[in-house]
This record gives C-alpha cells, structure tokens and sequence, in this order.
C-alpha cells in the first residue's frame, strides 16, 4: 500500500510525470560545487522545443539552407548556446572574490597599516562597539582594512551588497544574522540618499550580536552614532611587497628581494597593488627558477622582473616617441619629400608610414598568440578603421613579415604564432595605449569584436583574459564593461567573455563597477535587448558565488525578457539553484518576485519556478527541497517552505500546480518519522493562501477518490477548509464592524 500512495490519481499520471521528469531535468540540486561548475546549464524541455531555427541574420549563423527545392530528408542539429566554467576558471574567480574564506585568511596574512597606532585604536574601538567606518578613496586600502579587522573577530565573514538605484537606497533586504561579521561597501551609492538606510540596517545587525564595517569615499560622522572610524591612507608599497612575498614563498627569500636596491626601487613611490603585483611576479619567477641560492641565478631574476615592470613600460614609451619624432620630421619636409617617381605625397597620412607600425605593435599586443595570417589581416582592418594607409598594396608587396615584425620586437614562433619576444610585452603596449591613446579604446574593442572571430575559441578566451588583466592592472572597470557591451551581443563570442565579466564582478577593485552596469543593464538594456543573454549568462554563473546581488539583477530581466533569453534567465536561476548554499536565498527571492505588488514578469517567473523546484523528488518521491530543511542560516526554514507551497499552488498552470500538490501530498504515506513534516508543510501552505487552500483540498479528495489515500489524508482535507485566510480572517472583520 505504502507503494501505490505515492502515485498520483491515474487522470493525472501522464501529465505529472512529464511535469517531473521535465522539472527535475530543470531544477535538481547539485551537491558538489566543483563537479556543477563545469556542467552546462540546464532548460526546460519546453524551451527547447520551442526553439526556432534561423537563418544567418548580422552576426548570428542558424542551422538551414535555403533553397528553391530540396530532395530527400533534411535534418537540423541546432547547436546550443552555453557557458561552462572549467576547473581553472572556477580556481579564478574564487581567488578574485573578496569574501571567500582563503581570501580573508591571504589579506590578514598580508594586510600593512598606514599608521600602526590609528589602526590598533579603530581595532579596538570596533570591538567594543561593534559597527565600523572604513573611509578613503578607491585603492587606498579600505576594504583590505576592513577585511583584516572582520577576520580578527572569528566570526563568520560576509560580504553584503546593496544595488545602486534599486530599492531606493533601502538595505531592508539584506542579512543580519547572529554570529556574522559583515562587510558592506557603498561607495557606489548616492551619498546622503543612503545614509538613514545605512545607519538603520547598522543598528539592526548589531542588535542581532552581529558586527559591521562600512566602507565609503565619504562619511558624515556623527559621534551620536557610536562608530569606529578610520580614514584609510595607502600603505608603504615596500612593506606591501614584503609581507605579499612572506605570505607567497617564505621570510628568508622575502628578505632578500627586498633588500635588494633595484627591486626597492621599482616599487617605491607606486601604489600598495602594484607592489603586491611584483610580488607576485616574484613568486612565479622564483618558483620556475634553479639554484636560487646562486648570486648569478638572483642577479638574472631580478633583471627579469625589472624587465617586465619597468624597462619594458619605459621601451615602449621611448618606441612611440621615436616613431613620432620621424614622423614629426618628415611633416617638417613634407613638401620637400619626393616618391620613386619624382612625386610629392598627396595626403598628410602618406608622410606617416610609422603610423601602421603602431597599428601592427597594438594588434599584436591585443592578438598576441594567434595565427600570423588572421593577425596581418586584422592588422589591415584595425589601419583601415584609423583612417591608416595600409603599407602594401598587395599581398607580396615589402620585405617579408619577419622584417616588419622586428620593427616592433616581436616575432612568428614554430606554431605560426606571432609573440613579442620580451614576455610581458604586449601589457605593457596596452596599458601605453589605454593611458595615452584614450580615444582608441571603444574602436579597439569593437575591432577585437570582428578580429577574434577568426580564431580557434581557446584563444578567443586569452584575449578576452587580456582585456581582464588590462582592467586590473589599470584599475579601471572600463575594459571589462566595454568587454561585456560588445562582446556580449554575439552567440560565438559570449561564452568567452561570460567568465572575464564574472570574475570582475567578484574582483574587490573592480566589482562595485562592474555589478552597477551588469544592474543598469538588467533593469533598462540596449534596445533590443542585445545583452539580455550575457547579462543573464553572467548573473547565472556570479550568483553560485552571490546569489543576493545577482538575483536582483535577474528579477528585473524577468520583468521583460522573451524567447531565448527567457531560456537564459531560466538557466541562469538553475545554475544558482545548483549551489546548495545558494537555495536559501533562492528561495526567498523568489517568494519575494511571487509577491511583486506591481505584477510584473518576475511574479509569474517565480511561480513556475517555484513550481519545478518543489515538485522536484528523488528516486523514493522524496521533494529534493527537503535536503535543505533547517534552522540554521544557511538552511530552509519549514514555514518558509510552506510559504513557497502556497506560492506554486497559485500558478496560472493547472500542471505545475497539481504536481507541487502531488509531490508534497504522496510524502503523507511514508510511515516514517518525516510524516509530521510533511503534514505541518501542507498545513502552513493552506493556511498562507485561499486558492493554495482550496487547491490542496481538492488534491486530497482526488488521491480519496482513487484509493490512493492514506489514513491521514481524509483527516487533513477535513480540516484544511479550517485554515482559509479568508474564512478565518471573516469573523473577525465581521466582529470589528460591530
């Protein structure tokens, strides 16, 4: 008997059991992270029947050939857009967020206070009253400050983020639990618009024994407040670079470096970021080097790390200043020069041949590693593009690619890959370019759009790295939103920019940024919706790691999107559903979406989502959700799971909703200890909700009606009419009005 009460009413077998097998294919939880990160996103098979099959249309190829007649059979394979992250990838984006417990171990093994005295007084003083202001400008040290503090106190360290623009400034939704040291940073919220909303969310974490730190570019300090405050100065680049290459390799190799006059100087006068860069360039140098102990062996490493820090940038700039000095010659005797024919040039840009060379050195350092064929054809469109005479006319025409290429100190290796010969080269090229060339930066990206679609995906992704890597050393989120924008608007290019824009969204530098745009695009997008599909692809992959922040970001896509990036946006949630950390904050945006007092898209999205993952079972007919039943923080409540019952039950579709009864009503037969979980999950679902009520009564007089019913299941529908909101909440109306 036990058996058959798991099986629903026979009118409804078929339907249901396509609904699961659809629904679990959709929404079955992952239980290891490493192994759910390199698997493709899941969609409904809905979806993917649905989807149609085009032409090529701009920059998007489809699967038919079009033709007057065809004979015989045609078949379509229809190739599927995804995004999976490799192990290595997923190694990056962990070493880039803020928060992951290694990173907070790293930064306090590392941390150097500005001012030993000014940082033992905030330490102290946040001890005692529990709620912290960092203060300082962007790259100052503020969050490393906060983070060396929070990890000080032994509780469990969070980041919390508060979307610009969203929710007027109100931080009502964010976490405050008890034993949590948290983590908020404002800096790119309106100030003034945000500080009540500030103050109060403070107030209410340290009432529930938690702490915080906040940390802004401004602060109004009110001593009413009772906060710790510290105004963060950057810290001695030397002292960085010691205690970065103590923490990477050990403290005699961390002596000896930095002891050592040339690298002092290299890194005197920079910023705390940069010195941590060389150390770590240190640290690979050192790890691929042998005998290290040798004088001969330190002398040659240091002339390395020299090169790539200081003598490359400085052979750059005096590459660029010869080139112009020539230049600025052969304008001087413009009217002077005279061609093979006894002619004087026609245009200025004939007296400027050394322009396409600073074509061919910037190309180059963008498709650094690439097939030397594609790169000299791309060279020419990047020279068209800059209004730059090409330097051949034909394809044969001058002394041979090897010549040219010596102009520019680089070279084709055995593989027909052009590299600089000194490694480091080309960053060092981009970051002349991004500094003193501001007006090529949106047209280099635009070209790398076209250039990379000629070359093998594997290195489609290093260029994509080298706009990253650009950003970072830069300090600026320009490369990689700029990335996002054109990139992201290709089928063929997205899968390589998706995991570049996820790691900078997590980057403690660049993510502020980097979620406010992935935020303006969510909510207001291109016309069109062209970046629809990435920004659900990059919230999808940065919500396994945040889910909060990217949630928000997918509610406003649901508002609004159709066809396939409503497929995207569906995968996106599943791969955040995939995290068991993440469910608990799954859940609750999704009630929360369901609730939309406005109606919108997100409402509707939310209940048939809600409706897959709780009609989702195991092999017994267990509900996955159950995995995650809990009381602690990083668990289901039992009610909230009864609330989200409530919820799918008032989905529009008959099917969803008779599968989360189903599901959730054949759990009523198991003997077993879960029996009371079940019944008091039915109770609080019915009691949320009239229609939910009145669903689930009905459900239960099906099962009655085929035999299907266990001893508890007349008694159940007897008294769920008991629990209508409406019904209860009548008598009291009525006893008001009197």
């Amino acid at each position: 008997m036990a058996e058959d009460t798991r099986k629903p009413p026979k009118e409804n077998a078929e339907s249901n059991a396509d609904d699961a097998t659809r629904e679990q294919s959709a929404a079955t939880p992952g239980h290891d992270q490493e192994a759910a990160s390199s698997a493709e996103p899941r969609r409904s098979t809905d979806a993917q029947k649905s989807s149609p099959s085009t032409n090529t249309a701009g920059t998007n190829t489809g699967q038919l050939v079009q033709d007057a007649v065809i004979y015989g059979g045609v078949n379509i394979y229809e190739v599927r857009e995804s995004v999976s992250f490799d192990p290595a990838t997923i190694r990056q984006v962990r070493e880039s967020r803020r928060m992951d417990p290694h990173r907070v171990q790293a930064i306090c093994a590392t941390f150097v206070a500005p001012d030993e005295d000014d940082y033992r007084r905030f330490a102290a003083e946040f001890q005692e009253l529990c709620v912290g202001v960092v203060v300082g400008n962007p790259g100052t040290g503020r969050a490393a400050s906060a983070i060396s503090v929070l990890g000080a106190t032994g509780l469990e360290v969070a980041e919390v983020t508060s979307d610009a623009g969203d929710r007027g400034g109100r931080l009502d939704h964010l976490p405050a639990e008890p034993d949590h040291a948290y983590l908020l940073d404002i800096t790119a919220l309106k100030r003034g618009r945000v500080s009540h909303h500030v103050r109060r969310y403070a107030h209410q974490v340290r009432e529930c024994g938690s702490r915080i730190i906040i940390v802004a570019e401004e602060w109004d300090d009110d001593p009413v407040d009772g906060y710790a405050l510290l105004r963060a100065q950057p810290a001695s680049p030397r002292k960085v670079f010691f205690q970065h290459l103590r923490y990477r390799t050990s403290e005699a190799v961390a002596e000896r470096w930095s002891a050592e006059p040339q690298i002092r100087d290299l890194v005197a006068g920079n910023s705390p970021a940069y010195a941590a860069r060389v150390a770590k360039e240190v640290q690979q140098i050192c790890a691929g080097g042998s005998d290290a102990d040798s004088d001969c062996v330190f002398a040659e490493q240091v002339r390395v790390v020299r090169g790539i820090f200081e003598d490359l940038a400085k052979e750059v700039r005096e590459w660029f200043a010869s080139h112009e000095r020539q230049t600025v010659e052969r304008e001087r005797n413009r009217y002077t020069l005279r061609d093979d024919e006894d002619k004087q040039p026609k245009r200025r840009e004939d007296v400027r041949p050394g322009d396409y060379l600073r074509v061919l050195i910037e190309a180059v350092a963008v498709l650094e590693g690439c097939p030397s064929d594609v790169v000299m054809v791309q060279v020419d469109e990047l020279a068209e593009k800059w209004n730059v005479p090409v330097a051949f006319t034909s394809p044969i025409s001058g002394g041979g690619l090897t010549k040219m290429l010596d102009e520019i100190g680089a070279a084709v290796d055995d593989r027909d890959r052009i590299r600089f010969r000194q490694p480091g080269m080309g960053n060092a090229v981009l970051d002349h370019l991004w500094r003193e060339y501001p007006k090529t930066r949106e047209s280099l990206l635009t070209w790398s759009d076209w250039a990379v679609r000629k070359i093998p995906p594997q290195e489609r992704r290093a260029v994509a790295d080298r706009w990253f890597d650009l950003a970072e050393r830069q300090s600026d989120p320009k490369p990689v939103n700029g990335l996002l924008a054109v990139w992201g608007q290709d089928s063929g290019l997205r899968s390589s920019a998706v995991p570049v824009v996820v790691r900078a969204a997590v980057h403690d530098e660049l993510g502020p940024a980097v979620r406010s745009y992935l935020y303006s695009l969510a909510r207001n997008g291109p016309d069109g919706g062209r970046l629809d599909v990435a920004v659900a692809q990059v919230c999808g992959q940065y919500g396994r790691f945040e889910p909060h922040a990217a949630l928000v970001r997918l509610s406003h896509l649901a508002d609004r999107v159709q066809g396939h990036a409503a497929e995207e946006l569906h995968s996106a949630v599943d791969a955040i559903s995939a995290e068991a950390a993440c469910r608990p904050a799954l859940l609750e945006a999704l009630l929360e979406w369901e609730a939309d007092e406005r109606g919108r898209g997100r409402a509707e999205f939310a209940r048939g989502y809600l409706a897959e993952l709780l009609s989702s079972t195991d092999d017994a007919g267990r509900p996955l959700i159950l995995q995650d039943l809990g009381d602690g923080p990083d668990r289901i409540p039992l009610q909230r799971i009864g609330d989200a019952i409530a919820a799918a039950l008032t989905s529009t579709r008959p099917r969803d909703s008779n599968a989360v009864a189903d599901a959730w009503i054949a759990g009523l037969a198991n003997t077993g200890h879960e029996e009371g979980v079940f019944e008091e999950v039915l109770l609080r679902a019915a009691a949320s909700h009239t229609g939910a009520n009145v669903r689930l009564c009905r459900r239960l007089r099906e099962w009655g009606r085929r035999g299907c019913a266990s001893e508890r299941m007349p008694l159940l529908a007897e008294h769920l009419p008991r629990l209508d909101p409406l019904t209860i909440s009548a008598p009291a109306a009525e006893g008001a009005r009197s």
